[in-house]
């Protein structure tokens, strides 16, 4: 479907800022289900790995196998450029509803001033950050892109204002159990950069019964197989489809002169062998989160064979993980 048609059927509503194609209002949030299942990819990289295109098939291949409610990009996708938009609609011809979120190498390639209108059109979005509900559950995208108000080297990673008092106010509406996804975690270094003050937006919305409305949290950015609890509410890292990367000291020639010509940075990683992915179920009735788990292993050499320091925390793994919420 063409990027016009699919803007064209984008929703605005008062928690959902855009739906996916051809979805409408009340199939997306009148599921009475008890469960759902939804797969995840993050840090597909496309700009970075030449073989991009077959990780996100066999991700997308799988995922219609599966009876799954949607589908979801955890950031650092592709850059918005024209030379991406088959990549791109690979993802968006998936026959099922599928999200984005927006990850800071999403903005690599945007030569405008106003970065955000081209990332916005790019991917079809109304609004970086939004919201939506399936089944028993609500669902929070939020975009740790905003500008950080002092100076500040490198990509910005921050929850503006605006936004925050958007999180408010959608987080008051609901009565839900709530799943947050965000690119840049928010509960590790080099995360967002007020990540303590959105956390602490986050832990002040409670049930009656006084436990957190937010039952988990969700990101990538890191390449890292993570979790970590705070006041009750689990922090979870989904680890990259393709990569680790090493950058310029650790640098390596694995592949043909044209591939690595044709992706300059590509020798800055530590490639995964296949694709990572999982799948993701919620059960409101059972109050459990099941994450599936993947392993992969590294293309040689590995981190540990380069002498990487902390290369034994490298790991081309995607932990199986049951959590009561």
């Amino acid at each position: 479907m063409e990027r016009r048609k699919f803007i064209r059927n984008l929703t605005i509503g008062t928690s959902v800022a855009a739906l996916p194609i051809g979805v409408s209002a009340k199939n997306t949030l009148s599921n009475p289900a008890k469960k759902v299942r939804f797969g995840i990819i993050t840090d597909v990289h496309n700009d970075v790995m030449h073989d991009g295109e077959y990780r996100l098939r066999s991700f997308l291949n799988a995922a219609k196998t599966k009876d799954l409610d949607f589908i979801i990009q955890l950031g650092d996708f592709c850059q918005p450029k024209e030379a991406n938009k088959e990549f791109f609609d690979l993802f968006n011809n998936y026959p099922g509803i599928k999200y984005h979120v927006i990850g800071n190498h999403d903005f690599d390639a945007v030569n405008v001033p106003d970065k955000l209108s081209v990332v916005k059109n790019f991917y079809g979005l109304i609004s970086t950050y939004y919201s939506f509900d399936a089944a028993n559950f609500h669902f929070i995208v939020l975009d740790g892109n905003d500008e950080n108000p002092k100076p500040w080297n490198g990509y910005h990673r921050y929850i503006g204002t605006k936004q925050q008092l958007w999180l408010k106010n959608d987080l008051k509406k609901t009565l839900k159990p709530t799943i947050l996804f965000s690119h840049q975690s928010l509960e590790a270094k080099g995360g967002v950069a007020n990540r303590k003050e959105t956390r602490t937006i986050i832990e002040n919305y409670t049930t009656k019964s006084g436990h957190p409305k937010v039952v988990a949290c969700l990101s990538g950015h890191h390449h890292t197989d993570y979790l970590k609890s705070i006041n009750k509410i689990p922090y979870i890292q989904i680890n990259s489809m393709s990569y680790k990367w090493v950058g310029d000291k650790y640098k390596y020639t694995r592949f043909s002169k044209q591939i690595e010509e044709n992706f300059p940075n590509l020798d800055k990683t530590c490639p995964y062998k296949e694709p990572l992915y999982t799948v993701l179920t919620l059960d409101s009735e059972q109050e459990v989160l099941h994450l599936e788990g993947k392993k992969t292993s590294f293309i040689n050499p590995t981190p540990n064979e380069l002498k990487i320091p902390g290369a034994e925390k490298m790991n081309p793994t995607i932990t199986e993980r049951n959590l009561k919420i």
